[in-house]
C-alpha cells in the first residue's frame, strides 16, 4: 500500500507541476474517443489460456503547444479479457477512471500536420469490483506509456501502448499491456 500511495503522490506532483506550466503557456483542450486492444500477462501457472479482448475508451485532454509539450487526460475506459482456470473460463468486465500525464515532443511541426511523440505513466481507478476467479484484482494499478500522434489541423490521432507497472492481480500474477488507438478535436 506504500508503494501504491508513492507512485499516487508521484503522479499528483507530476499533475500539478504542469498544471503550473500551463499557467504560463498556451494550451489546446480537446476530447477523444477511441479503441483499446488489451493483451494481459499472465505469470501464474494455474491460468492455463488468455484471450485478448477489444474496449473502449473517451476523454478529454490539455496540452501545451510548446514543442516540447506536457499533456494531462483524464478519462474513463471499458475493457475485458478471458482467462481460464481447471476448464472454467473467466471474463472480467474493468471499468476504470484513468489519468495519464506525457511529456512529448513535436518532431514536426506545421500550420496544418504536426507529428509527436510521448512518454508518460497512467494511474487507473477501478470503478466497479470483478467477480470472476479471484476478487482480488486491484483497486488502483499504474502503467508506463508510449505515444506516437499526429495533428491534422484541429484533430488528432494518437497509438498508445501502456504496459503495467504493478500488478493488475497478484494471485493470478497479471499484468496490464493495453495497445490502444483514439481520435480526438482540439478546441
Amino acid at each position: 500500500m506504500k508503494k501504491q500511495l508513492t507512485y499516487g503522490l508521484l503522479l499528483a506532483a507530476m499533475g500539478f507541476g504542469l498544471n503550473q506550466q500551463t499557467k504560463a503557456q498556451e494550451v489546446d483542450f480537446g476530447v477523444k474517443i477511441g479503441g483499446q486492444y488489451h493483451m494481459p500477462s499472465f505469470g501464474a501457472n494455474m491460468v492455463k489460456g488468455s484471450d485478448s479482448k477489444i474496449g473502449f475508451e473517451a476523454g478529454a485532454f490539455v496540452r501545451t503547444k510548446e514543442r516540447l509539450y506536457g499533456q494531462v487526460d483524464l478519462g474513463m475506459s471499458y475493457y475485458k479479457f478471458a482467462y481460464s482456470i481447471d476448464n472454467p473460463q473467466y471474463t472480467p468486465k474493468f471499468y476504470q477512471l484513468n489519468l495519464p500525464v506525457q511529456l512529448g515532443y513535436r518532431v514536426i511541426e506545421s500550420d496544418k500536420l504536426t507529428l509527436r511523440t510521448a512518454i508518460g505513466a497512467q494511474l487507473n481507478y477501478q470503478l466497479k469490483k470483478n467477480k470472476a476467479y479471484t476478487n482480488n484484482f486491484n483497486t488502483v494499478t499504474y502503467d508506463g506509456l508510449i505515444n506516437i500522434g499526429t495533428d491534422i489541423k484541429q484533430f488528432s490521432i494518437d497509438l498508445k501502448y501502456n504496459h503495467g507497472i504493478n500488478k493488475l492481480s497478484k494471485e493470478l500474477d497479471a499484468n496490464n499491456r493495453v495497445l490502444g488507438l483514439s481520435v480526438g478535436y482540439r478546441f
